[in-house]
């Protein structure tokens, strides 16, 4: 496992390191000291504000099941798994909340948490086709294979994810072969099911939750983009679909959370579609993107990282 992390390592760094190559040095300071520091106070909002609704959905589904937390905990627990997943390939380091959450059974977790997971990759996948579409089949000319790999992914996990917590079937086909290792994943995944069955009434609310939340980081990325250029006029839909393909991408288990993968769909889809801008400014926009996420998952969920071992979380539960 450790190799895994390190060959994912050197990845992240190769990309980051390509995408630096290309940029103007000059143009970027100018970009960084121009900056309207009113839109990036807004799109900081909204970015909070997605982490407020996306606690508040592992609060209300866990509630729902009977464990009765603050939502001030599961929120400052929701932000140190976000860590987490920020540095694992695949970003499976969030699964982490497992192991924050003590007093609650691994099943119950893991339940509200791939319930989450799916919708969230759903909208991803809705979001990745219609901004196809809405730039008339040219962003998948230019970068099919690296559309069709990320939507690849997400669809995959989608399709694993509710399987095992809810087909009937892949429980039945896992008790044929439960011996050994094999055996505690299907009690696990027996327990998942039982879980989730308890939360079928209340996936209509936990979508709606998920939506708000696509909405909040869309108006994260439409006000950092202000806040670069805040004499242009950009779509607000544009960016609400952008950060569905940009962050689809991120999901291939290649780098670290995404880091360069996420950039380079980011730069290469904006140098394509959106007139006039520079490579230095897209670089500087993405960046801008990662280095704020990751700045206010750290400023919250740093705290909580004592409370578990990464090392098992990088090289154990991300395997």
């Amino acid at each position: 496992m450790k190799k895994r992390a390190l060959i994912s390592a050197i990845i992240t760094i190769s990309i980051l390191a390509i995408l630096f190559i290309k940029v103007d040095p000059g143009l970027l300071l100018k970009s960084l000291r121009t900056i309207n520091y009113g839109y990036l106070a807004l799109a900081l909002l909204g970015y909070l504000c997605l982490n407020f609704a996306l606690a508040f959905r592992l609060f209300w589904l866990l509630n729902k099941l009977g464990y009765h937390h603050s939502y001030r905990q599961i929120l400052f627990f929701h932000f140190t798994s976000m860590i987490l997943g920020d540095v694992t390939p695949g970003k499976v380091g969030y699964f982490g909340l497992v192991l924050l959450l003590k007093d609650v059974k691994a099943e119950d977790t893991l339940s509200v948490l791939t319930i989450g997971q799916i919708m969230d990759f759903l909208m991803k996948i809705v979001g990745t086709v219609a901004f196809v579409a809405l730039l008339s089949g040219i962003l998948l000319n230019e970068y099919q294979g690296v559309v069709i790999a990320g939507v690849t992914v997400v669809t995959a996990l989608t399709l694993i994810a509710s399987l095992l917590i809810w087909s009937e079937r892949s429980l039945n086909l896992l008790r044929i072969f439960s011996f050994g290792a094999l055996k505690k994943l299907t009690n696990l995944v027996e327990g998942i099911q039982a879980s989730t069955s308890r939360l079928k009434s209340e996936l209509v609310k936990a979508l709606l939750i998920s939506i708000a939340g696509w909405v909040f980081v869309g108006a994260q990325w439409y006000f950092i983009f202000l806040a670069l250029f805040p004499d242009t006029n950009p779509s607000f839909l544009y960016f609400f679909l952008l950060q569905a393909i940009a962050s689809t991408v991120a999901f291939i288990p290649v780098s670290l959370g995404g880091i360069g993968l996420q950039e380079s769909a980011i730069i290469g889809i904006l140098l394509i579609s959106v007139a006039n801008i520079e490579y230095t400014s897209a670089f500087t926009f993405g960046i801008l993107v990662r280095g704020m996420s990751m700045l206010v998952d750290a400023s919250f969920g740093t705290f909580n990282l004592r409370k578990l071992s990464i090392k098992d979380i990088i090289y154990n539960r991300g395997s």
